[in-house]
């Protein structure tokens, strides 16, 4: 049976969780709020300027506050997909401030820089629900095992290719936009240029804990669960021990990075059916 979050994982203070859901409400609703005010009074630059300070110091106070009472509900969304609206959904603000910087100038401005925030700090919160989600789910459990790998060189090759053309058009397109003064052009080129970043960092080196949850993958700054049943099944190649997932790109550890490969394929074996026999 795949254990449950544990007693006491989903509670407590957490001042800089409540930061960030605070800030990114801020973010989201400070253009609309300045909207309303100078849509109702017309006051001077000075006036608007304050009423930005006002709106994000407030709801940034009043979602800190909720957060400090409300911390479970958001520990059971970092285990679930809808973790990653708090990164979509600003996209619309972005969307809107860019079309309508004709018409409102400095609001469309505003609205367009705070979106862009708003989608970053989204994604922060997403990453930030995920890991408290994986400490609450794993708190008191057993490590089975622990090692630390990245993907073979084999795997990793076609994704350098690719993750250095990105880069490349990346740059390419945005200079052509600052030369030609397409707007378009610069846009493509700034989400190409993370595109590939993203790309490169796939199959680096990660730490892995493993235990009757799940296996759990240890950033630097951050943690997350793949749950035993996200796995069909599990294999070993001439170079890797590979964990298969449906839809979705397999958990690969190269042989050569793995202190104890036996006692990976011990754990694997304990969770899942092995796809194929083992490749000497």
């Amino acid at each position: 049976m795949v254990p449950a979050i544990r007693s006491g994982g989903e509670h407590g203070t957490d001042p800089l969780l409540g930061l960030v859901v605070g800030l990114y409400v801020a973010l989201l609703v400070t253009p609309a709020v300045v909207l309303a005010v100078e849509r109702a009074f017309a006051p001077g630059a000075g006036a608007l300027y304050g009423t930005v300070l006002v709106t994000l110091t407030a709801v940034t106070g009043v979602g800190w506050w909720v957060v400090g009472r409300r911390r479970a509900a958001l520990v059971r969304v970092g285990g679930s997909p809808g973790k990653w609206v708090a990164a979509v959904a600003p996209v619309g603000l972005v969307v809107l401030g860019f079309a309508s910087l004709a018409r409102t100038g400095a609001l469309g401005v505003l609205a367009l820089f705070f979106g862009t925030f708003a989608a970053i700090a989204g994604a922060a919160l997403a990453v930030m629900t995920r890991t408290r989600h994986t400490d609450a789910v794993t708190d008191g459990l057993d490590e089975l095992a622990e090692w630390s790998a990245g993907w073979p060189a084999s795997a990793r090759r076609p994704l350098t290719v690719v993750a250095g053309v990105a880069v490349l058009c990346a740059v390419v397109l945005f200079l052509a936009g600052l030369v030609t003064g397409a707007d378009g052009l610069r846009t493509v080129g700034h989400l190409l240029f993370p595109f590939g970043i993203v790309v490169l960092a796939v199959g680096q080196e990660r730490t892995y804990v493993a235990t009757d949850a799940g296996l759990e993958q240890r950033l630097p700054v951050a943690r997350r669960l793949y749950r035993w049943t996200t796995f069909t099944s599990w294999s070993r190649t001439a170079d890797a021990i590979v964990l298969h997932r449906r839809r979705r790109v397999d958990l690969r550890f190269a042989v050569e990075d793995l202190a104890d490969p036996d006692a990976v394929e011990a754990v694997c074996s304990r969770h899942l059916s092995a796809r194929s026999p083992r490749a000497e």
